[in-house]
């Protein structure tokens, strides 16, 4: 699993040199900048819903009450604490509601940018087929639209452990490994469907090389630490990333 990360991180870089050699960049700036609009709306107002509910959490239950009669500050300590990590967990929750959704309405640019992509890798002349391109885009919006499920079953038990002290500080992390796995898995198969895998098949790929969307999806979220330029950019890295990943690393599934 250790290769598959670092092939999957390396794969960032060589997807830089993959957009400024073949000119791809001019294709990403528009549906990019339409991205970055939509997170930093989404991450404003999941912000301030979050905060909202732990604070209605508080006064409902009457925690703070109780908290303020035993003027203890270690008691304060743990709830500011767990407070701080709900808010975390529940902005990871919404994050990756927000991911999905956006998943399935980029699903038509990914499928069109991802057949280009493939045919600028096979040194092929890139001539627009519809059937491909509909099958491509209704396959990303079914996968998403399963993993969107799964991911909130998986989620709903994290979210009640994060309320736990000191256990619950932890449930971030794979909370994040997680979000990151969901991600990869969505790129990834974009250049798993291009190869005739059946979603069975590109399931397996995809849990027996588990470091690759891992990986994938964290270093997806890593570049939105780069205010604007990160968050223009980041979902056609991770596209080009993923592709070059699946080249790498064949299974005869």
């Amino acid at each position: 699993m250790l290769k598959e990360l670092i092939i999957s991180v390396r794969a960032f870089f060589l997807a830089h040199q993959f957009i400024m050699k073949h000119r791809m960049w001019k294709w990403m700036i528009l549906p990019g900048i339409i991205y970055a609009f939509l997170f930093v709306l989404g991450i404003t107002y999941f912000s301030q819903t979050s905060s909202s509910f732990i604070e209605w959490i508080i006064l409902r239950t009457g925690l703070k009450s109780w908290v303020d009669s035993n003027d203890s500050d270690i008691l304060g300590f743990f709830i500011t604490m767990g407070s701080f990590w709900l808010w975390f967990t529940l902005m990871l929750f919404y994050f990756a509601l927000f991911k999905f959704i956006f998943l399935i309405l980029f699903a038509p640019v990914f499928s069109y940018h991802h057949l280009r992509i493939a045919a600028i890798q096979q040194n092929l002349t890139f001539v627009f087929n519809w059937g491909e391109y509909i099958k491509l885009v209704l396959r990303a919006i079914q996968l998403n639209l399963t993993n969107m499920v799964w991911q909130i079953v998986y989620l709903i038990p994290i979210i009640i452990v994060c309320t736990i002290p000191i256990i619950g500080w932890f449930t971030p992390i794979f909370t994040i490994m997680m979000e990151g796995y969901f991600l990869g898995y969505a790129m990834l198969d974009y250049g798993l469907a291009t190869e005739d895998k059946s979603r069975l098949a590109a399931a397996t790929y995809v849990s027996n090389h588990k470091g690759l969307p891992i990986a994938n999806g964290l270093m997806f979220y890593i570049m939105h630490l780069i205010p604007i330029i990160g968050w223009v950019t980041a979902p056609f890295y991770a596209l080009i990333a993923a592709h070059l990943n699946t080249q790498e690393i064949k299974d005869n599934a």
